[in-house]
């Protein structure tokens, strides 16, 4: 009585709020339809919207061909995992892009 699941309070990972959009368009350096393009593109990578840190190493091993990748790889997902629920959502994603690629980030 008066327990709610856990499935209720669960956020479909596959959806971009227009609150997301805002936020992200107010933090990074991205226009509303460049977050939408890769958010698009992230789904096509991430299906589930959940970047885990098996398919994040993966991606940045091909970066790193020497093998050498393994602490970086684990000490970036850390950083870019704020919520450090073990994977990476859009939000996260782009905010990582931007600050490797901008150096930026207001919160």
């Amino acid at each position: 009585m008066g327990q709610k699941s856990a499935k209720q309070h669960k956020k479909d990972l596959t959806h971009l709020s227009e609150d997301e959009i805002d936020r992200l368009t107010k933090n990074t350096t991205y226009s509303k339809q460049q977050i939408q393009d890769w958010h698009q593109g992230f789904l096509r990578d991430c299906p589930n919207g959940k970047l885990d840190k098996k398919k994040f190493f993966e991606v940045y091993k091909k970066f790193y061909p020497e093998g050498k990748a393994e602490k970086f790889c684990a000490q970036v997902f850390k950083t870019f995992d704020s919520d450090d629920n073990g994977y990476i959502d859009f939000v996260e994603f782009l905010i990582a892009v931007n600050i490797t690629s901008h150096g930026l980030y207001s919160k």
